[in-house]
């Protein structure tokens, strides 16, 4: 019986969040029904509280650089289901077919029992990259690490990277940056390279005692702030958080490199006897007589790690919608933290107005608390979502709470003032909007909804 993407979609986001059963026995016995897609696969496996998504596409971007094709599976999606499941390739991401969607998610719902919607994804994810024959294949965790569904995989990953640890899902993951460290550093396994990001000193420590207890070696655990980022200019060019995550992206496939060193020096032949961009008749690189390239291995290297960070976008995070309109999808205390720093060293003298919609599972005024120092306004909006909190509600809570808080009304209204925010820009025809940030805040699905509403805005 034939059915609709959207049907089908909309079929699979109705699982349950959470099964009887740990995802990564749920993936487990799924991947074993399937004969273990994902066996072969040269996998950098990533987990942390914030920065997964983006440290997972810097590192995409520089391996697509160096030639490779490249696996990228992500959560959540913010407009389109498929955004979960992509292939990198010639400098270009393409999403998994909407037919592929159906015919690998009917495949999965053959063989499968108890499933959640992330299990699904996670394993059509490893059938896609498998046809695919991906050169290296990307994981992001869902939630946590050591019970997560991609933690099931039976192939030891080539690199683990941690982006950070900070208190969110404590319900889930432990009350304390050490539990919720123990929970994360489940991704690590003998044999593998081991990233760490800028870490509290005790997460830091939980990650060295499950290493030790694995026996992976001290030369196989690099630590980003003990490393130097000199050559990578465009580093300069990232604000806020994304030079953190990227820094871990470098060393993640800096690590990669001495672990399959061969590999790239076969990329590194390849891109020396191709005809370039970089490379024209007068190059500088090449050498006279047969314009064989002169450009050493370390430095293409830099070249291709440099080149990923400049094309460098993640949809959801620190994105400009226009000069003055950023959209951001901060919703814990960690990723406000890194928000808020941000806007005070870059816009500490503008009015900074919050369009905000939270879900009431999140402590959301520890989190308006730590950019109470910033803010002039918020902008309260309901959220499409049976968890959320109503954004007339949250208005009047603010307002006891003594803030300046106004209620702008669902994510469609949200959509349609930023629209005629950008039109006025775009326009000139408000001098007082030049002074005055506005920040789409408080929940990934909120901002994924009102991005999906722009769009359709843009169409018409």
């Amino acid at each position: 019986m034939s059915i609709s993407y959207e049907k089908f979609v909309d079929n699979i986001m109705n699982m349950r969040r959470f099964g009887k059963k740990k995802g990564v026995e749920v993936s487990g016995e799924l991947l074993d029904a399937l004969n273990h897609p994902e066996r072969g696969m040269r996998i950098i496996h990533v987990a942390g509280t914030n920065g997964k998504g983006s440290t997972c596409v810097f590192i995409a971007d520089m391996l697509m650089k160096m030639g490779f094709k490249v696996g990228l599976f992500t959560s959540p999606h913010l407009i389109d289901y498929n955004e979960r499941i992509q292939i990198g390739e010639n400098n270009t991401f393409t999403r998994i077919s909407h037919e592929d969607v159906i015919r690998l998610g009917q495949v999965i719902l053959e063989h499968g029992a108890d499933l959640t919607m992330f299990d699904v994804c996670f394993v059509m994810a490893c059938l896609k990259f498998k046809e695919e024959s991906c050169d290296y294949v990307i994981l992001e965790t869902g939630l946590g690490g050591k019970y997560d569904s991609t933690t099931a995989i039976s192939e030891v990953p080539k690199a683990c990277a941690i982006t950070s640890i900070g208190l969110d899902h404590t319900k889930y993951l432990g009350d304390t940056i050490e539990e919720i460290a123990d929970n994360k550093a489940g991704i690590i396994v003998g044999g593998t390279k081991v990233v760490l990001s800028e870490l509290p000193d005790e997460a830091m420590k939980v990650m060295y005692d499950r290493c030790n207890k694995l026996r992976i070696a001290d030369r196989d655990i690099i630590v980003t702030t003990n490393q130097e980022y000199l050559p990578y200019t465009y580093l300069k060019t990232l604000k806020g958080y994304q030079k953190i995550n990227a820094k871990t992206a470098i060393s993640t496939v800096q690590a990669l490199i001495e672990a399959d060193k061969d590999l790239y020096i076969t990329k590194y032949m390849d891109f020396c006897h191709s005809s370039e961009e970089h490379c024209s008749n007068d190059c500088a690189k090449c050498a006279d007589a047969d314009k064989s390239c002169l450009v050493g291995f370390d430095e293409w290297v830099d070249l291709c790690i440099n080149m990923g960070l400049n094309s460098f976008k993640w949809s959801g995070r620190l994105e400009w919608l226009s000069d003055n309109i950023l959209i951001d999808g901060a919703h814990n205390e960690e990723a406000f933290t890194a928000l808020s720093e941000y806007l005070r060293s870059e816009y500490s003298s503008y009015e900074v107005y919050f369009i905000v919609a939270v879900l009431n599972d999140k402590d959301y005024f520890k989190e308006f608390k730590i950019i109470e120092p910033i803010a002039d306004t918020y902008l309260t909006a309901d959220i499409d979502d049976k968890r959320s909190k109503s954004g007339r509600e949250l208005m009047y809570e603010l307002q006891n709470e003594g803030y300046n808080a106004k209620y702008i009304g669902s994510e469609e209204d949200v959509a349609n003032y930023i629209h005629n925010l950008i039109q006025k820009n775009n326009a000139n025809s408000d001098a007082k909007l030049y002074n005055r940030l506005y920040v789409i805040t408080g929940s990934l699905y909120f901002v994924g909804n009102v991005k999906r509403y722009l769009c359709q805005l843009q169409q018409e």
